[in-house]
């Protein structure tokens, strides 16, 4: 029977609620909130340890690196480890963990990374002293290399995989490169400034190149083709910019001091500008359809992206991450669970709270996500949260504390917080 807590949505027409105290349910509607999940994890926790499927154990390091991948589960050393270790990446069948293959980088290498695009499985790691990082491409299914390429990768709308090489003496390159063949396509000199990209729901459909001096250049993902070019005001310092960032369909580079200025795509026109605190880590993303500004600075600020108005500015959130139609954002909780609740983009105003956890798993903008939370008793629970819904389903509560997890569909796979993973057999 799937276990379901019902989270509730704002009506609409409602007023906007304060910045730091959003508001809590009328008191009914909080009582069966409560009531149901506490009902839940009774229910869960009452359940006898002999009845769960026992763990499948897999061999791993503290802090490795792990993801699922075309039904299997693939494992990489821990990052940051040099010699024996960190140059080891492994395939295992899945629900039983059975090893599958084994890959072995250069002896000085080690891991930085494991990612999956075009159905690939992408080993990114740093090689032995200087030199490009490199990227190693395997099939999942066989751990056979099938190409490498130089640089990070970045999937494209098309379907292709872009290849980043950024040197600190400007001599960097971008390349597009056929995942089925590992052919180059295209490539482009990446300016010292670097790249920025224009986002499909795929993947990266256009490459902005701006350099200090103003020059703008946007080129096809896909062909490579130039498709227009123009300019904006130099860096002030004539060496980089602060902010060279393409959020939708709008480029941002700095504008007078303390500000940054909204440039359309298109034509590269001037659109708007907004002030930008100096001295203060800060970045700007496409928020559902909105423009957001986040980092150190305190909460989110939301501008209309055709004017560049602020719509709203809420101080008790740390974050947003854009899903569908939605934002779902973080506030402080206890240790690094935080409260996440689903918010209206262009108003602020939350939709549903999704309750106290800490997200798992690699895909921000997945309209499920996975979180766990601590419980007393030393044991986890797993829920899956449906952001679009306004969901939280408990997916399975698991014995111990965990570093991090991954859905399998039938099974989680989890890392302790000492080293070594456990497959957990649960209900889809």
């Amino acid at each position: 029977m799937s276990r379901v807590i019902e989270l509730g949505e704002m009506p609409h027409g409602e007023e906007a609620e304060p910045p730091r105290a959003p508001r809590r349910p009328p008191a009914p509607v909080a009582r069966v909130v409560g009531l149901c999940l506490v009902a839940l994890l009774t229910l869960a926790g009452a359940a006898p340890a002999a009845g769960r499927p026992p763990g499948t154990p897999v061999s791993a390091p503290q802090g490795a690196t792990f993801l699922i991948v075309a039904g299997r589960l693939v494992v990489a050393d821990g990052p940051g480890t040099v010699g024996g270790w960190g140059r080891v990446v492994t395939g295992h069948r899945l629900p039983d963990g059975q090893p599958q293959w084994r890959f072995v980088l250069p002896t000085g290498d080690h891991v930085l990374g494991l990612s999956t695009m075009a159905g690939l499985l992408l080993v990114t790691s740093s090689p032995a002293g200087a030199g490009d990082t490199i990227t190693t491409v395997l099939d999942p299914a066989s751990g056979v290399v099938r190409w490498r390429e130089s640089g990070y990768p970045v999937p494209t709308q098309p379907g292709g995989i872009l290849f980043e090489t950024p040197r600190a003496d400007g001599t960097g390159t971008i390349r597009s490169v056929d995942p089925g063949s590992g052919r180059v396509r295209w490539s482009l000199p990446m300016p010292g400034n670097g790249v920025a990209y224009r986002e499909g729901d795929r993947g990266v459909s256009e490459v902005v190149l701006v350099s200090a001096d103003g020059r703008v250049a946007v080129h096809d993902a896909g062909s490579g083709a130039l498709r227009r070019t123009g300019r904006v005001p130099p860096a002030g310092d004539r060496v980089s910019y602060r902010f060279t960032q393409v959020v939708a369909d709008l480029l941002l580079v700095d504008g007078s001091p303390g500000s940054v200025t909204a440039y359309g795509l298109d034509r590269l026109d001037r659109r708007w500008s907004v002030p930008v605190p100096a001295r203060v880590a800060a970045w700007f993303a496409d928020c559902a359809g909105v423009v957001c500004l986040q980092g150190q600075l305190p909460g989110i600020r939301a501008y209309d992206p055709a004017t560049g108005r602020q719509l709203w500015a809420d101080e008790h959130w740390l974050g947003a991450i854009p899903i569908g139609d939605r934002l779902l954002a973080a506030a402080p909780a206890v240790g690094l669970e935080v409260e996440l609740a689903v918010l209206d983009p262009g108003t602020g105003r939350t939709a549903a709270r999704l309750g106290r956890w800490r997200l798992a798993g690699r895909d921000r903008s997945a309209p499920r996500q996975l979180g766990f939370r601590r419980l007393p008793g030393d044991r986890t629970l797993v829920g899956e949260l449906d952001v679009l819904a306004g969901q939280a389903r408990i997916r399975a509560v698991l014995p111990g504390s965990w570093d991090e997890c991954a859905d399998a569909g039938s099974a989680l796979v989890c890392l302790r917080p000492s080293g070594g993973l456990v497959v957990w057999p649960v209900v889809p």
